[in-house]
């Protein structure tokens, strides 16, 4: 495996500069090491954000998002779950429960080290996984939910992947859970191409030409999935309910998204209890560049600061 292919993504400069700034650390979290890249400030006192990437995504994605957040006086974590990215574990079976523990885990460990305030984030798969986390006890301030599902409605479930249309038929969704529950059960062994599950296709928009066909040759993403993972993507809901939420919560929605409907997260935010913001964004499911990483660096730390003044 070609641990050094996500320099492909960036230029000589950003890469130096990151591997000037990241330390390596990991941590034991579901019996497996977990890999966290750590750009930290030297102050411990700074204010932390832990970044979660989705399905196909790995640590390295963020990092001039990463290098962004750091020169704004951020503490920035970005960790790999389980079986993914540089982090120990089956690459291709693991369930939602397994990853929002490994969340958890990190933002204890977080919590320990550093004494300012702190802030859980992800986008894709990882902004459900970040309110989960954070339902199950993730000790934060607040927390950034760029798309925000919930694994434990089925039409939720399906709306993440290829077979989205199948939502709007009555009872197929929950029939679909029933059927990847019995298949985990009956055939453990039986793993899915992930590229089959989601449109990855669409995962930028049409002005970024470059991510996608780097992300096709790169080793580390997964690729492919038990059928155990495909059942509790049905049948693992928060601990917290979505409207029983407290917590201060950003969620961010993108306009040009066709790889989600954008409808999936707007339905789950009108759902969010709690002290809330909705920004959309016009941008594809997730985006590269300068122009973007600016404007989504802006929108986090105007939410963050607010609540750092708090």
């Amino acid at each position: 495996m070609d641990r050094h292919y996500w320099k492909r993504y960036f230029d000589s400069a950003t890469i130096k500069q990151a591997e000037d700034l990241r330390q390596e650390i990991c941590i034991l979290s579901t019996g497996v090491q977990i890999h966290m890249d750590v750009y930290e400030q030297p102050d411990h006192n700074a204010p932390v954000l832990i970044f979660n990437h989705g399905g196909g995504g790995y640590c390295r994605f963020f990092v001039p998002l990463a290098l962004a957040l750091h020169q704004h006086g951020y503490t920035v974590i970005v960790p790999d779950q389980r079986g993914q990215g540089y982090s120990e574990g089956d690459r291709t079976d693991f369930t939602i429960g397994e990853l929002v523990q490994n969340i958890v885990d990190v933002a204890y460990w977080a919590r320990v080290r550093y004494t300012g305030k702190l802030f859980l984030g992800g986008a894709s798969v990882g902004g459900g996984l970040t309110y989960s986390a954070a339902a199950a006890g993730a000790p934060v301030d607040a927390i950034i939910c760029h798309n925000l599902y919930n694994f434990g409605d089925p039409h939720d479930a399906l709306a993440v992947s290829r077979f989205a249309p199948l939502r709007h038929i009555p009872g197929v969704p929950r029939l679909n859970g029933l059927m990847m529950q019995l298949g985990a059960a009956l055939l453990p062994g039986i793993r899915l191409p992930f590229a089959w599950l989601g449109a990855f296709e669409y995962m930028v928009d049409e002005r970024d030409t470059q991510f996608y066909p780097l992300w096709q040759r790169d080793p580390l993403p997964i690729r492919g999935v038990s059928l155990r993972y495909m059942a509790s993507t049905f049948t693992t809901p928060p601990a917290i309910p979505l409207e029983q939420n407290k917590l201060p919560v950003l969620v961010i929605n993108q306009t040009r998204d066709r790889m989600v409907s954008p409808s999936v997260t707007k339905r789950n935010y009108d759902k969010l209890g709690g002290p809330k913001q909705y920004v959309e964004i016009d941008y594809g499911h997730w985006a590269t560049g300068s122009q973007f990483v600016r404007e989504y660096v802006e929108i986090l730390d105007q939410f963050m600061q607010e609540w750092i003044k708090a």
